[in-house]
């Protein structure tokens, strides 16, 4: 199997949304190692001298029997165009640390920041986020997304954002667009729907 990943964020010491982070580490344990024992992240993350100041990405390579954690000093890139690419065998349901396919496919962003994978003809994510979508003065994001984001759960269930099948051709039906994920929340700067190119 190969080695998963969990990325979370640590703002001035504190950790963000770890709920959100053990749950989904705790289903992929279950599910790919059969590991039925509850694994308690913010138990393990006790244990560990974290940097107190500034923005970090806690970054956790795991699996059954390790869990190496190292703190890498995190800044933002502002995204201002994505690239359409279709792909319909890509697959990410867990958040492995081998991205291999991902990696070959942002690479095909040609002069755009960053890809907007199309599987089967249905919106799924970014290279490194979950999208969503504003149509007046709601949110959508894709039901079809290709990881379920620690950011995304959380903003489905206090009803920011709802999902919805998004379709190829129904992206120009919105107004506009934003990238989300562990590092970025839901502040992040929306960008208007035209600098999706395909």
């Amino acid at each position: 199997m190969s080695l998963l990943l969990e990325s979370i964020k640590l703002q001035d010491g504190e950790f963000r949304n770890l709920f959100y982070h053990e749950r989904r580490m705790n289903r992929a344990l279950k599910f790919l190692c059969g590991v039925q024992d509850h694994f308690y992240l913010e138990e393990f993350l006790k244990n560990i001298d974290v940097p107190k100041q500034g923005l970090h990405k806690c970054r956790i390579v795991y699996d059954d029997t390790s869990r190496d954690v190292e703190f890498i000093p995190y800044q933002y890139k502002t995204i201002n165009s994505l690239r359409i690419i279709e792909h319909d065998r890509v697959s990410y349901e867990f958040k492995y640390a081998d991205r291999k396919l991902l990696n070959r496919l942002f690479d095909l962003r040609k002069d755009c920041d960053d890809i907007l994978i199309i599987k089967r003809g249905l919106v799924t994510d970014a290279s490194f986020a979950n999208i969503l979508f504003r149509k007046g003065k709601r949110w959508y994001t894709p039901w079809s997304a290709l990881l379920k984001g620690t950011m995304r759960a959380n903003l489905l269930e206090r009803d920011f954002i709802q999902e919805e099948e998004i379709r190829v051709e129904d992206i120009k039906t919105f107004d506009s667009f934003k990238l989300i994920n562990a590092m970025v929340e839901f502040d992040n700067p929306e960008v208007d729907i035209n600098h999706i190119i395909t």
